[in-house]
């Protein structure tokens, strides 16, 4: 018995053998397919071997998949990770590629499931957090957690929905239904039969657990309302409509098109005085003496708009005058218009700069959601023109727009900018007054100038054109250059701690230097080519046609700007003096796989003697307090829903990661100071000559002290980038364009002043997450 034992010991460490050799040897010779049936054996004769033979089985499986997907694969690809599940069944690697997998195949629920299960397995796997949180971003879009907790907003529809209800609108549909609030409101008011649609799938799932778990009587249609039919899918036409289709700019969603065809086909006809429809009307009605008509809520809206200067919102569409020196630009930038576009958002009273009115806020138009003619009318389209009388002399920049939204004629909530409206779930609209609505004029007005400006309402609002009583000051140029507004902000942001005035001469004695910028626009490489020998090689990004653009304009030859993808790089066996990047993301977040990429490029494009700019990079910390941060993130509690139980089904999509914070003026309570979590040298080499290992796998801990008492709700941070000693970036400055992130704490954490909170924190694919640990 023991001499079996021990030959099944050997054969087994004989076949282990054989089949790494022979994994390995197909992996050196790229046979993928081979390589991973091999590893398949050698784990599971010998489990133990896992953390020998894992880096190589993980790549062979990746490249392996890559194969598969460009052959189409799907089966072969689905059984490749079932059986590499069998053998690593808790490894978040593995979760994560199948779930990266089935997101790429439209698996979209499924893709969700494996982010959840590889976070689990590992949650400082910070790739799955991030895929798992920018999912859930797409499936359920964070207003809608703004919105829900809302109390002023919910106890006023709350009140609308009841009184409607108490006057005979007793059959309801709720339009756009999301969780069901408006639809439970109206059930628990007595309404006789209510029916709610919702389009998305996910809200649907939501819609139909939360009406389950409250047990109300409303029957649910995963449709949006213009494709409702009626018998076929609401039995009857009904007599009150709830909805909330509402952006900052009113009238974005859709809502004039949505409102217009429930008019035409949803609500039962207004009721004439032939004896039969008399019936029909008190039958319709609680109180025999009153009459019941058709009824919208919300009943109408007013819509107010007011003439700003604001130096942020110019920086959007109107390039500095620092970049267009530094960049020798002699022609006029005009920014493209977009359609798609036509305004943007902003809480303005949380702008981290001073802006001022320019004139008195004025009515633009008055929106009547009862009339069916006027909808049509604002469909079909109608040209508001309000005039501005200027009480303070300043630069125009832009129109701000809010609303006040009556849902009858007792209840209005509103989303103008105040700060005792600050718990609003909407923001303002912002319409910049780009160059070419003003017709040449000049921006500035003076204190009694009239400004008029021209509001197209058809289906939605768009400012069309802009007249100001100052005459033009020159006529408009027959030279311009058209840029995208993205890439103008983009630009303006280098402006910040004087970016744009770098030259890599200042950096770097190198003469006719080669350089390799994968900046998303290449500022720092195109004023280094300029006028010299050296030359450019850049990554293809979406401002390639304007990296071609300033290319020709400095007369730089082709062959000395080249475009290139990352494989390129590496396939080209490229030998560079200067590597330059621009590591955060406007948004406030490192750029995905930044860390890596460097890494990657310094080893095989960069030459011994290269430099990476900028050349450090360090991450700064903050914990606080913020309510607002918590409402942003998920339902605080069933409280703000008039009780109804959603917390527990709508929080499955809350998310840890916010981006898009604009810390300087986000309201909040630091409970420690600021403090440096980590420090990277770009430039710092190994004795073997490659990156340092601290780009990979990174968990650390830390301990900060408390300087308030108090709970932590999240974790805000952000970056310097060291360019040289005059030139650091702090991307938490409120005079920059960099907006910062934040970790978002499962659960609040109680702290005392002068005690010690340890942290955890990880990299990896440099994305970042942080959290407090043990506390």
């Amino acid at each position: 018995m023991d001499g079996t034992s021990e030959d099944w010991s050997q054969g087994r460490q004989l076949l282990l053998q054989r089949c790494k050799g022979r994994a390995l040897l197909c992996l050196h010779e790229r046979e993928y397919g081979r390589a991973f049936a091999h590893f398949i054996v050698a784990l599971t004769v010998q489990p133990s071997v896992r953390g020998e033979l894992l880096n190589a089985f993980l790549f062979t499986l990746d490249k392996l998949v890559e194969k598969m997907e460009k052959e189409k694969q799907v089966n072969e690809i689905l059984m490749c990770y079932e059986q590499a599940l069998e053998v690593l069944p808790q490894d978040s690697h593995v979760l994560h590629g199948l779930a990266t997998t089935l997101f790429r195949l439209g698996y979209v629920e499924s893709s969700l499931s494996y982010f959840l299960r590889s976070y689990k397995a590992n949650p400082f796997f910070t790739p799955s957090l991030y895929c798992m949180e920018n999912l859930k971003n797409a499936l359920v879009e964070r207003w809608h957690f703004k919105m829900l907790n809302d109390m002023t907003r919910n106890l006023a529809y709350k009140r609308a929905i009841e009184r409607a209800v108490g006057e005979g609108y007793r059959h309801v549909l709720d339009i756009g239904a999301g969780t069901g609030i408006l639809s439970m409101m109206a059930a628990d008011a007595n309404a006789e039969k209510v029916y709610a649609c919702e389009a998305s799938e996910i809200l649907f799932a939501v819609l139909q657990n939360v009406i389950q778990v409250n047990d109300k009587s409303v029957q649910a249609f995963q449709k949006l309302s213009t494709d409702l039919q009626i018998p076929e899918d609401l039995p009857e036409k009904v007599t009150l409509i709830v909805t909330e289709i509402f952006d900052a700019g009113l009238l974005g969603e859709n809502s004039l098109e949505t409102l217009n065809h429930a008019w035409n086909h949803l609500l039962l006809e207004k009721v004439g005085t032939s004896p039969e429809n008399e019936n029909e009307r008190l039958s319709l009605a609680t109180n025999q003496n009153s009459v019941a008509v058709v009824k919208v809520i919300p009943q109408s809206a007013d819509v107010f708009v007011v003439p700003i200067e604001c130096e942020r919102f110019r920086k959007y569409f109107r390039l500095d005058n620092t970049v267009k020196k530094e960049l020798d630009i002699k022609q006029d930038i005009i920014p493209e218009f977009l359609d798609e576009e036509p305004y943007s958002t902003e809480k303005i009273t949380n702008l981290p700069c001073e802006y001022k009115y320019l004139s008195k806020p004025t009515s633009l138009l008055q929106a009547n959601f009862n009339s069916p003619e006027e909808i049509k009318n604002l469909l079909q389209g109608k040209v508001f023109s309000p005039t501005f009388t200027c009480c303070e002399s300043g630069t125009l920049d832009a129109f701000v727009m809010w609303f006040d939204l009556h849902l009858d004629d007792h209840e209005t909530v509103s989303s103008a900018p105040s700060k005792d409206n600050e718990g609003c779930c909407w923001e303002q609209a912002i319409f910049y007054v780009f160059p070419q609505s003003l017709g040449g004029a000049s921006p500035f007005c003076s204190s009694g100038d009239t400004i008029e400006a021209d509001f197209l309402c058809k289906g939605h609002l768009t400012l069309q054109k802009v007249k100001l009583s100052t005459p033009p000051s020159e006529p408009s140029p027959s030279q311009f250059i058209t840029m995208d507004p993205s890439l103008i902000h983009l630009l303006n942001s280098y402006v910040s701690e004087g970016v744009i005035n770098l030259n890599l001469k200042d950096l770097t004695s190198m003469n006719n230097a080669s350089i390799l910028d994968i900046s998303t626009f290449p500022v720092i490489g195109l004023k280094s080519v300029r006028n010299t020998s050296s030359s450019l090689t850049v990554l293809r990004t979406q401002y390639q046609a304007e990296v071609e653009q300033f290319r020709d304009m400095y007369g730089v030859q082709e062959d000395k700007l080249l475009f290139r993808s990352y494989e390129d790089f590496c396939n080209a066996k490229m030998q560079c003096d200067v590597l330059v990047v621009d590591p955060v993301e406007m948004c406030g977040l490192l750029k995905k796989n930044l860390l890596e990429d460097v890494t990657m490029l310094r080893m095989q494009c960069l030459k011994d003697t290269g430099i990476v700019v900028p050349g450090e990079l360090e991450i700064h910390a903050v914990l606080v307090d913020s309510q607002v941060l918590r409402e942003n993130s998920k339902l605080v509690s069933d409280d703000r829903v008039n009780g109804y139980k959603i917390s527990q089904i709508m929080n499955a999509y809350k998310c840890h990661i916010h981006q898009d914070i604009q810390f300087s003026t986000l309201v909040h309570q630091k409970m420690t100071s600021p403090f440096k979590l980590s420090h990277f040298d770009l430039n710092n080499t190994s004795e073997t000559g490659s990156t340092r290992s601290h780009f990979k796998d990174s968990h650390k801990t830390l301990e900060v002290e408390v300087t308030s008492t108090g709970k932590v709700t999240a974790i805000v941070y952000w970056f310097t980038m060291k360019y040289n000693p005059g030139c650091v970036v702090d991307t938490s400055s409120p005079e920059g364009l960099w907006k910062q992130a934040a970790c978002i704490l499962d659960h609040e954490v109680d702290v005392r002043e002068g005690e010690k909170v340890r942290l955890q924190y990880g990299l990896k694919n440099s994305c970042f997450q942080i959290g407090v640990l043990d506390h």
